[in-house]
């Protein structure tokens, strides 16, 4: 698989989401609205968990069809979040890639273990 494999993957996903979301009447929220914000964000993450606990179960059956399929399950449900957050959500994507950007090897190394990259 080459880059723009991958990129067209999560482009398709993003327009899913997207038409999903319009299909079904979900919409953005006014993210000034503190509460509403909290209380989207919590409901997301019932969801994320949900997801992650079947991304967990297909794990434990060394279902890796499945659990992969599961992975992305989580990626939509992540993205449908950003979705909602509008505004506040695309400007977090670009901060979050920003940072992530700017992770070097001369400066970052991967935990040995989890292989989550962090500061040196």
């Amino acid at each position: 698989m080459g880059n723009t494999e991958f990129l067209q993957g999560i482009s398709r996903i993003a327009e899913s989401v997207d038409a999903f979301h319009d299909r079904f009447r979900i919409s953005k929220i006014d993210t000034d609205d503190t509460e509403m914000t909290l209380e989207l964000l919590r409901q997301r993450l019932a969801l994320l968990a949900e997801e992650t606990g079947e991304h967990a179960r297909a794990l434990n059956r060394a279902d890796i069809a499945d659990a992969t399929k599961e992975a992305v399950d989580i990626l939509y449900i992540a993205v449908g979040t950003i979705h909602r957050l509008g505004t506040s959500g695309v400007k977090a994507c670009h901060e979050v890639a920003t940072k992530n950007d700017s992770k070097v090897p001369s400066s970052h190394s991967a935990h040995s273990v989890t292989g989550k990259v962090l500061a040196d």
